[in-house]
């Protein structure tokens, strides 16, 4: 690591040396009356033969200008010319100005205003929101650093209405995966794990994210698939000069770095650290081909080379079976990227090239993992009380590389690509009472040995062309190709139990629970292409508007493999108690003989020990695909100056099929058609403030596993799951209301409320023999609140102008029909029980307050983050048992940076400073049982960055 930072810090001194030049201005020229990009102004500093012409994106440039003050002015055909005075320009600088002009219109005469540095990302983030055809919200890289986040899905918890589960799958306004769509630069992303529909956005490191924008309100030229909200993640943007950032960042875990009293781990492989298993973790190469057979005993005991193939097979695997002591170090991060702007062809093209990469540890220790059960009306007893130790170390990275290019000032070709990895390796380990099938006061053991691999990788090509000639028609096309990999090779569970008499343990392994070795693997791959064509014309009072037409055609395809090996012990062998020792080669095959008399003669029978089984269905690997065909016809029509209609339909087709490799199941099928209406109307009440009434209809889809027919265990949790082919999908009725109020630059004020109807909603439920299914239930309905402030401080007193404060709060219900089936036998215990429940993960109530300083003269700044979120529904129980709901989570996070030598800033910063306990419960008569419990943990880092 050493030589690493050296190499970057040569490579950014080196650039610093070659590439001095003199002073930039860059910025976007709109339409003062609706925020549309103006292309073909004229931008030129007074006195100057400098001076550039906006692009498509209202996009300017002006390069090599020496240092001094300036007057820049634009000038449009059908607008007065502005001057924009007192515009400072410095050596090696680049001075952003955006420009809003006016119509001839509205004023004739030439506009001139005084020139102000825009330094607030958070600023021109909101500006586009107040601009936007649709609710949203959005969080800029700014933020993303201010809070300390480390990936996308971290960033996404300080989005008003939106919470993140499992770390990895954002819910927003209450609404699981299912009803979210994430996107990364407008491509839908696919799925990393077979029981979810939307992207794991933690693949995403936020050194490679510009923004992240969420859509809350449908229009016509978005794809149908939404309800909760669409999660757009947009990559950073090439700079308008030369720019080279690096930056190394390290944290301490105050119960996990260097901590030799409660993590454990296992022995992986030489190149974890780059998060792939080096083949230590493969499945053995006897055992390769799906279509090899392991020998049976009878078949072994007739045959030496069955005898011997058995023997191989078994013990061709890892003898490792249990976790061990292990000593963390502390957790690393890294970063570099590149990106300019550089002459082709007399034209512009841009470039960025990023990577990232870092490697953390966590563990917790003393945790609790309980299982209750009511079998009857007073009956409530706990079947499982375990302490619980588990420790995770986890690789991420990734790198970025954009290219754009402008063969004409109205024309624009980008490309996009994209690679991450992210490897997670665990271990954890459970002990204490198991109450089912064991001798009584016998105790308890279980362990689990994970690696997980995920990989995304994304490729797109974009095109921007506007046609100033044809009444500036505009056409927008984009053809993207993207795919997920999920690997997790050789999980390894251990299930044991002892039991002490005078004082000596006796070890045992359960016959029922095997050790086993568990293999999937899940290939995902998604294509798409789009187009957009834009005609704008002027309405009755020639108010810009716009009829816009387009369609989409998207494939996905998804492999899901997965086989299951058990190691059983025939005819019993002395477990000593240590996992690791079970495979020894003494333990395996043939360990003893034994002499048995039949009518008198005597014969010699093999007493066998540990032995190779798979257990895998062919119904458990299947082959599945999706294509959705859509078009539509959406207008933007101002009614009058002040109030603006979006609104069209948009026209989905959906076409899924899944089969398993069991040909005797039949396939899952959805054909649909479905006509999606839109309309949104914007009243303009004064300036800077907006009112926005929205109607839509979209839908939901299940995914390809709550689709296949075949059963899955889940090791952990205990928990069989069972697709089902009879699902259809989910048509779901959005009403919203949005009150905003952009007080000043970079100052919001915001109240929305929505409603949402649910037909024929997707939920998890349970069959009369406890085993998990999915079923579409009959309504159900979500609604709520939703209030956003952030103000500068310079209100209370000019002292604290570097002050911001922001805070949202949104408040939400939700209720579900409960499966008919499913009541019933809950109402058979509880006749009392309701026929309705929350959706699952939704919270009642989400906060965050954040409180930043920027000071830009001294370069000292800071922010303290507060996030909490309220109990949500984890995990729905069989038949009465009370569900599993996840207690309420402070999390409070703070940080300080500091700007120096130009280029340099140092930030430190402290993370779950509160350290609370993860909680899972059950109420049973008003009284709350622990269901688990852990934390995790402060972290306290310290990062350096340099920027040239």
């Amino acid at each position: 690591m050493r030589f690493f930072n050296k190499l970057l810090l040569g490579i950014v001194l080196f650039a610093g040396f070659v590439f001095a030049q003199k002073g930039t201005i860059s910025g976007t020229i709109v339409d003062g009356e609706n925020g549309e990009a103006l292309i073909g102004a004229n931008v030129f500093l007074e006195n100057t033969t400098l001076g550039a012409a906006t692009d498509l994106d209202g996009r300017y440039i002006i390069l090599n200008i020496p240092e001094g003050d300036y007057t820049l002015i634009v000038s449009v055909i059908g607008y007065s010319e502005t001057k924009i005075t007192g515009v400072k320009v410095s050596e090696k600088e680049v001075a952003k100005l955006d420009v809003a002009v006016q119509s001839e219109i509205l004023s004739t005469e030439v506009v001139e205003v005084e020139a102000k540095a825009i330094k607030n990302t958070e600023a021109s983030l909101l500006k586009s929101r107040q601009k936007a055809l649709a609710v949203s919200d959005a969080i800029s890289a700014e933020a993303i650093s201010q809070a300390g986040s480390g990936n996308a899905a971290d960033a996404m918890k300080q989005v008003t209405g939106a919470s993140v589960v499992d770390g990895k799958y954002v819910y927003v306004r209450g609404l699981g995966d299912r009803y979210t769509s994430t996107q990364l630069n407008g491509a839908e992303l696919p799925s990393t794990d077979p029981y979810k529909r939307s992207g794991s956005i933690d693949l995403i490191p936020t050194n490679l994210v510009d923004n992240i924008v969420t859509i809350k309100s449908f229009t016509p030229d978005k794809p149908g698939n939404f309800s909760g909200g669409t999660i757009d993640i947009q990559t950073k943007d090439f700079p308008d000069k030369l720019q080279i950032s690096v930056s190394q960042g390290t944290s301490y875990n105050s119960q996990t770095s260097y901590n030799d009293n409660g993590p454990i781990g296992y022995n992986g492989g030489h190149t974890d650290w780059l998060g792939y298993d080096d083949g230590s973790r493969a499945l053995p190469d006897l055992l390769k081909d799906k279509n090899v057979r392991i020998p049976t005993v009878s078949e072994a005991n007739n045959d030496p080379q069955s005898y011997q193939k058995l023997k191989d097979m078994t013990l061709a695997f890892n003898k490792q079976l249990g976790p061990e002591s292990a000593l963390p170090p502390v957790n690393q991060s890294y970063s570099l990227s590149v990106g300019n702007q550089v002459p082709l062809f007399n034209n512009p093209l841009g470039f960025l090239a990023s990577l990232s990469y870092s490697n953390s540890y966590s563990s917790y220790d003393n945790g609790i993992y309980r299982r209750w059960n009511q079998g009857s009306q007073s009956g409530w007893s706990n079947d499982m009380d375990l302490n619980d130790t588990k420790t995770k170390h986890e690789v991420l990275w990734g790198g970025l590389a954009k290219l754009a290019y402008k063969p004409a000032k109205e024309h624009q070709i980008t490309f996009n690509g994209m690679f991450t990895k992210n490897a997670e390796s665990g271990a954890r380990y459970l002990e204490g009472k198991y109450d089912y099938d064991l001798p009584e006061n016998s105790v308890f053991q279980t362990s689990i040995l994970s690696y997980n691999e995920r990989t995304l990788q994304s490729a797109q090509l974009v095109g921007e062309h506007a046609f100033t000639s044809l009444g500036n028609i505009r056409l927008d096309w984009k053809a993207s190709t993207g795919s997920t990999r999920e690997d997790s090779p050789d999980q390894r569970y251990f299930t044991s139990f002892y039991e002490i008499t005078n004082g000596v343990r006796s070890y045992a392994i359960k016959d029922n629970t095997p050790p086993a070795r568990y293999f999937r693997n899940l290939l995902e791959n998604r294509k798409d292409a789009s187009m957009d064509l834009t005609v704008p014309f002027k309405q009755w009072n020639k108010l810009s508007s716009k009829i816009k037409i387009g369609g989409l055609y998207a494939k996905k395809n998804r492999n899901y493999s997965e086989r299951l090996f058990t190691i059983e012990d025939e005819q019993g062998i002395q477990y000593d108690g240590n996992p690791n020792s079970l495979l020894e080669p003494g333990n395996v095959g043939v360990v003893d003989t034994s002499i048995v008399t039949i009518r008198g003669v005597e014969y010699k029978t093999p007493e066998w020990g540990i032995i190779l089984k798979e257990s895998a269905l062919p119904a458990n690997n299947y082959h599945a695909g999706q294509s959705i065909s859509a078009g539509y016809a959406m207008l933007e029509l101002p009614l009058f100056s002040s109030l603006r209609f979006i609104g069209g339909a948009r026209l989905e087709t959906t076409d899924m099929l899944l089969q398993t490799e069991d040909e005797s199941l039949e396939p899952g099928k959805i054909k649909t058609t479905d006509i999606l209406p839109s309309a949104n109307f914007i009243y303009n009440i004064i300036g800077n403030m907006n009112l926005r009434l929205a109607y839509s209809k979209t839908l939901a889809r299940p995914t390809f596993r709550e689709f296949a027919p075949f059963a899955s265990f889940d090791f952990v949790g205990g928990d069989v799951y069972i697709g089902n082919p009879d699902l259809t999908r989910t048509l779901i009725s959005n009403y919203d209301f949005r009150w905003e109020w952009f007080s000043r630059p970079g100052e919001i004020y915001a109240v929305s409320a929505f409603y949402k109807d649910f037909n024929k909603p997707i939920e998890r439920v349970f069959n009369t023999f406890g085993e998990n299914t999915w079923r579409n239930v009959d309504q159900a309905i979500a609604y709520g609140l939703e209030i956003e402030m952030r103000k500068k401080l310079d209100v209370v007193h000019t002292s604290l102008s570097n002050f911001m404060l922001g805070a949202n709060l949104s408040l939400i219900h939700s209720q579900v029909s409960i499966d008919p089936e499913e009541l019933e036998t809950i109402h058979q215990i509880r006749p009392d029980a309701e026929s309705t429940r929350p959706f699952q993960g939704q919270s009642p109530y989400l906060a965050n307050i954040n409180l930043s300083y920027n000071n830009y003269k001294t370069g000292l700044s800071g922010s303290l983050f507060y996030n909490v979120f309220g109990k949500r529904l984890d995990k729905v129980s069989f038949a009465a048992t009370p569900d599993v709901y996840e207690a309420p989570l402070h999390l409070l996070n703070a940080s300080v940076g500091y700007a120096f030598a130009d280029n340099w800033n140092v930030k430190f910063s402290v993370k779950n400073i509160l350290d609370q306990d993860h909680t899972k419960f059950q109420t049973f008569n008003g009284d709350d049982y622990v269901y688990s419990q852990y934390r995790r943990g402060r972290n306290v880092s310290v990062g350096f960055s340099y920027k040239y």
